[in-house]
Formats: C-alpha cells, structure tokens, sequence
C-alpha cells in the first residue's frame, strides 16, 4: 500500500512589546417573538487593559468600541447585488447603531500592571470591539433559544430560527 505520513506544526507568538488585554462583556437582551427584533437593554463590559493611565478617555474609547461592536453584531452588513455592485452604499442602506440602538452601557477596568507597557498600561482599541457580537447572541440564545452564527443578528434569522426550531415551515 502507499506509504502515507502525516505532517503537522504549531506555534504562537505573543508580542513583548504589545501584551494582550482582556475583556468580558455580557448583554442584557429583549426579543420580539412576534417579530424577532432584539432591542438591547444593558451591556456590562469588564476590561483589564493594564494600569489605566487617563480613566476618562479609556472609558470614552471603551464605549465606542462597544457601540461598534454593537453595530457589527445587530445591524452592519455589506450587501452585493447578483453582478458585484455594492448595494449598501450609504448611511440610508448600510444601518449602524443610533442611540436608542444601544441600551445601557456600564464600564468597569480591572487593573493590572504591564511591566513592558508604558506606567503599566496595555493596548485597549481592539479588544472593545470583538465582545459585543457573541455576548449579545449568547443573550439572544438565552432569550429564545435560537444560535445565531453569522453577523449581523437580525430579526429576520431570528425569527426564521424560532419557526424552524417550533417545526413550522419558513415563510
């Protein structure tokens, strides 16, 4: 028979010079069962980006990384038509969060000291963004037993799941 052999390798690298920071963030969700829309009632984020250097501004940052990531997980999407042409190509079909999107956002930093960062501090811009899409389909999950996957989560994958997962065909 053939002489089969398998080859395999692995490795990481973490930067000296950028440590990672760490963030849990947990969404508090309302769903319309008749409708599926999701209406965001609270979201807590937790972060250790280091010693926190200028509080006011890790906060502000903070908060827009999230609204971002609220953005990415409920409501931006980039949408082509059948030749290539992109078709959400203005704020009139490309929806990103307002206001009244976002609920309740409270901000809380658990320091730690970095001894490669500058006064102890870590990076904070990237990790801000990456929470919000899985903690509010986690509390999607938990509201109406649908995994949503792809992004954005929208009404209509919610309420497709809801009649597929109560046997009903989907209109």
């Amino acid at each position: 028979g053939p002489n089969l052999r398998q080859l395999s390798g692995y490795a990481t690298f973490g930067s000296p010079i950028s440590p990672p920071p760490y963030m849990a963030g947990f969404a508090e969700v309302e769903v319309d069962k008749a409708t599926g829309k999701v209406i965001l009632v609270d979201y807590v984020a937790v972060v250790d980006c280091g010693t926190v250097v200028n509080p006011n501004l890790a906060r502000v940052q903070t908060e827009g990384g999230i609204v971002q990531g609220i953005g990415m997980a409920l409501f931006e999407e980039v949408q082509y038509d059948s030749r290539g042409t992109l078709q959400s190509n203005s704020f009139m079909t490309y929806k990103i969060p307002g206001r009244q999107d976002i609920g309740q956002i409270r901000v809380e930093f658990i320091e730690s000291h970095e001894p490669t960062g500058p006064f102890g501090a870590k990076s904070i811009g990237e990790v801000v963004i990456n929470t919000p899409p899985p903690a509010i389909a986690a509390a999607v999950y938990n509201a109406v037993g649908v995994r949503i996957t792809d992004l954005p989560i929208t009404p209509e994958k919610i309420f497709m799941g809801m009649q597929s997962a109560q046997g009903k065909p989907e209109s």
